[in-house]
């Protein structure tokens, strides 16, 4: 009887977003990286994969060069293959082809100097998978990329087509896949090594060419939850997870264990499959609208207890939304997004004038840590809900601004600049307001609404906030706050008398007015010191019963080479009785999420960036110790200013954690006009 085998490639994978705190890489390292590869080490005829984004090795070298000599005598002992992918772990369907090839080729050199080997896989982040990939992948020289076999399953492949690696193509260009075993995902480490062994034993065939792929995050085994414990210490039984997983490989000859590389040098792929635009089965349920992901995830919860009718069917073809939609999902990813791609056509530009130079690849070298993935979705773990992540993005976006300006103004003045152009491909035009020093941009169309303030000298955007939502995982007993309204700055609010910082916090006051949804007229003025922009708007206020007319007028304004963002309003009565309203317009500011590190002062003292409170004063003076960011505000007038914070919560490994967005300041006029009479007042905002 001939014997039956299973290939058992084993690879993991290892990443940290940029710019994440130093803290939680080196936990990371002291739970999982480093005794995960030392238990690699200590089985000197085991063959594994390993894939390291290109951040993560720029941390470890600066930080732990040691951990690096291990990779490298692990690689001359032949028991290592180096997987590639894209440098700063980008979803690669969304950043330019060119930039694609550029930061595949980057990781590849780095594996090449620190390792001496030459890699042929490809990590596709979040295994975000769209058809036409197989063509740029092809001119990258990749042999092979990993998907899921979720992926395969959506084409109607059953469980047992899945183990086998195929070929896939766009346009003749090809590339093979290589698919990720969702039970072994879930069995690893979570149970013992025995259930692991037992399903490897019923799969296994006198196929040759059969393989089973333990691919999986290498956080997995050591970071969540209790899982160093499991791995490392004591197991299920007594001994460590990971070296019983190592030690049954090993002591069974029918379990062939050996790196994807070595596959390919023996097997082809058995067959032609295309795949549809397809992430991870849990991506594409997390991608959907609050509603549909929490119709979904009880059907399919339904479905695996058997309660409803056909229901290994339902699981079979049941799955989600396309990756994309996070962007849609998630304003403030397509803000970031998009704005990435402005400033990628903005260095095109650059480099037809002036070249490829040293300083346009510092420029490219910052857009590229702008395209990491981490923060441009949520599901798992924080993503976008993490402010330092948003302001990591933004941060090397101006950096490659400031460097590309800087190119540009030895032979010619750019700034000040004002230009009106689709910036986050809606449809409509945004207002794009810049001098060297300090960028504002504009939706006319929401209010006349101002959504991003950048100060350049710090490469900082003070509003990074995050509107407050409702997630499919909130349970009912959770108590949080749902806005209505996007949290963008200078929108025009008209509101009672008895308006308090709490319902304002909670977004229950009564809004008066419909400037919200206006689209605001816009005028722009570029001359050779100063940008303008000028917005107005007619719209109705109710009062008593009273549908009262105004106008609003409000014009921001910038002089080059200085620090100070201008704002004048004016609102005119427009009807022939008298109205009383408050005017309110608000500017919502992240400065940083240390909050204990913020010193906030009015003229009636010192508070807590955190306490909501109504402050009567004239100026605000706000100091971000932790990164020095500092804004003032002067107003010409005193009035009634709110502070409240913007707090979300967020599942964050499987728990729910309270997470800061920033804090918004609330500007209350009150209005007595007088027939056809008009109010005007200024409100100047100082960055440094």
């Amino acid at each position: 009887m001939e014997q039956k085998i299973i290939n058992f490639p084993i690879v993991f994978h290892f990443h940290q977003p940029i710019g994440n705190f130093g803290f939680v890489v080196e936990k990371a390292y002291e739970l999982s990286y480093l005794p995960l590869i030392q238990m690699v080490e200590s089985f000197p005829k085991l063959k594994v994969g390993l894939h390291f984004s290109g951040y993560l090795l720029e941390y470890l070298t600066a930080h732990h060069p040691e951990y690096l000599d291990i990779i490298r005598d692990l690689a001359a002992k032949k028991q290592i293959e180096i997987i590639g992918g894209a440098f700063y772990e980008p979803i690669i369907a969304m950043i330019p082809e060119e930039d694609r090839l550029e930061q595949i080729q980057m990781l590849r050199d780095f594996t090449q100097e620190q390792f001496g080997l030459e890699t042929q896989g490809f990590w596709l982040a979040e295994r975000v998978w769209e058809p036409n990939l197989a063509k740029v992948l092809n001119k990258a020289k990749i042999k092979y990329i990993f998907i899921d076999d979720y992926h395969l399953r959506m084409n109607g492949l059953t469980e047992e087509e899945t183990f086998y690696t195929y070929i896939t193509e766009d346009q003749g260009a090809k590339v093979i896949v290589v698919s990720i075993n969702e039970p072994l995902r879930y069995l690893t480490p979570w149970k013992p090594v025995d259930e692991t062994y037992q399903y490897l034993l019923r799969n296994a065939s006198t196929e040759p060419d059969r393989l089973i792929c333990l691919i999986d995050d290498a956080e997995k085994f050591g970071v969540w939850a209790t899982t160093n414990d499991i791995c490392y210490k004591k197991g299920y039984n007594g001994r460590p997870w990971m070296e019983e997983l190592f030690s049954m490989v090993m002591d069974n000859p029918w379990i062939h264990n050996l790196t994807l590389f070595e596959y390919f040098e023996k097997f082809e792929p058995h067959g032609l499959v295309y795949m549809p635009t397809a992430s991870y089965d849990k991506m594409s349920y997390w991608v959907l609208p609050t509603p549909e992901r929490i119709t979904l995830e009880h059907l399919l919860e339904l479905a695996k207890n058997k309660k409803i009718a056909h229901s290994e069917e339902l699981i079979k073809f049941l799955h989600g939304g396309f990756w994309r939609q996070f962007l849609v999902k998630y304003y403030e990813a397509n803000n970031m997004h998009k704005k990435m791609m402005y400033v990628r056509e903005k260095l095109r530009w650059v480099e037809t004038k002036w070249g490829r130079t040293e300083r346009t690849k510092e420029a490219l070298k910052e857009i590229f840590k702008a395209q990491c993935n981490d923060p441009y979705w949520h599901g798992q773990f924080g993503g976008i809900y993490f402010g330092f992540m948003r302001r990591n993005i933004y941060q090397y976006l101006i950096q490659a601004e400031r460097i590309m300006e800087e190119i540009c103004q030895e032979t010619e003045k750019i700034t000040p600049k004002v230009v009106l152009f689709d910036l986050d491909k809606d449809g409509r035009e945004e207002i794009l307001m810049e001098t060297a020093l300090i960028t504002l941009y504009f939706h006319p169309f929401r209010g006349g609404s101002v959504f991003e303030i950048d100060h350049k000298p710090k490469g900082f955007n003070i509003q990074n906030t995050f509107q407050r939502r409702k997630e499919a995982y909130y349970k009912d007993e959770l108590e949080y706050i749902v806005d209505r309204w996007r949290r963008y700055a200078f929108y025009d609010h008209f509101v009672t008398d008895e308006l308090t910082v709490d319902a304002l916090m909670k977004d229950t006051y009564r809004e008066l007015g419909n400037f919200l949804q206006i689209h605001y007229k816009s005028e722009v003025d570029q001359q050779e010191e100063i940008a303008k922009v000028s917005l107005w708007a007619e719209g109705k206020v109710i009062t008593d019963n009273q549908v009262n007319l105004l106008r609003v007028d409000k014009i921001f304004e910038i002089l080059e080479g200085e620090n100070e963002i201008k704002i004048t309003y004016a609102i005119e009565n427009l009807v022939n009785d008298p109205i009383h309203v408050n005017h309110l317009t608000e500017l919502p500011l992240y400065l940083t999420g240390d909050t204990k590190s913020i010193l906030f002062k009015s003229d009636t003292g010192a508070s807590d960036i955190l306490e909501p409170e109504m402050i009567p004063t004239k100026g605000i003076d706000i100091h971000a110790h932790e990164n020095d960011v500092k804004v003032k505000i002067y107003l010409s007038a005193p009035c009634n200013v709110f502070k409240y914070p913007l707090e979300t919560y967020a599942r964050i490994d499987g728990g729910y954690d309270s997470v800061y967005q920033g804090t918004v300041l609330s500007f209350m006029n009150p209005l007595d006009l007088p027939p056809n009479e008009s109010i005007s007042w200024t409100i100047s905002i100082i960055l440094s």
